[in-house]
């Protein structure tokens, strides 16, 4: 009877692990390289959304053109500094752009706000016109010798300074509106005579921007 081989043990292999080479130099230079152009990403930023809020005089399209071109230089801009970028990885780059864009844009409106500023035009909307108690909802077809109120909402991101209600003509003649319980502004008048009136509500704030809405109606 033949007999059976004796199976001899497998012979672990021995794993040795070998650490990487690691230049702990090299690395914290690119960690810092990395810091400073956040921060620098965010001086730049702010001092464009500065720039944004001077141009806003000429046009609002300037300083929102000037943010989105520095968003998208701001790689460039860099080289006017005595730092290191050559290890920026490129998706860092593009999260200091996207972060340059909304922190520019943050600061303009800001800059655009009470207390800081204010360029911004006063709203008027929503205007009605009653009869007695009344609502028209036919300019043409007023009532003569009526108390007829001309109703609006006027609104400002400030203090409004006035808002006035304006009949133009030959002999044009204005009033300060008043503003009533439900925080609308108001003026009252009575036509005695039938014709085609037109007239203009002007909203002015603190800082001397304002809005103007004109309108005619025909008094029967």
């Amino acid at each position: 009877m033949a007999q059976k081989k004796k199976k001899e043990p497998e012979i672990k292999e021995e794993y040795t692990f070998i650490a990487p080479d690691f230049n702990e130099r090299e690395f914290l230079e690119k960690d810092l390289s990395g810091t400073k152009a956040v921060l620098f990403s965010a001086v730049f930023a702010i001092l464009f959304g500065v720039v944004a809020y001077l141009t806003t005089g000429i046009g609002w399209a300037l300083g929102l053109m000037l943010i989105i071109v520095g968003a998208f230089t701001l790689r460039y801009l860099f080289k006017v500094l005595p730092i290191n970028i050559s290890t920026v990885e490129n998706k860092t780059w593009i999260g200091n752009g996207v972060m340059f864009f909304f922190l520019a844009l943050g600061i303009w409106i800001i800059l655009l706000n009470p207390p800081f500023g204010d360029a911004i035009d006063p709203q008027l909307n929503d205007l009605q016109i009653w009869a007695g108690d009344s609502q028209l909802t036919n300019f043409n077809s007023v009532p003569l010798n009526t108390s007829v109120t001309f109703n609006i909402t006027a609104m400002d991101n400030g203090n409004l300074n006035s808002v006035q209600f304006k009949l133009l003509g030959d002999t044009p003649q204005t009033w300060n509106m008043t503003i009533g319980e439900d925080g609308r502004w108001e003026h009252t008048t009575i036509f005695s005579q039938a014709a085609t009136y037109n007239f203009m509500i002007t909203a002015t704030d603190d800082a001397g921007n304002f809005e103007t809405l004109q309108r005619s109606i025909l008094v029967v």
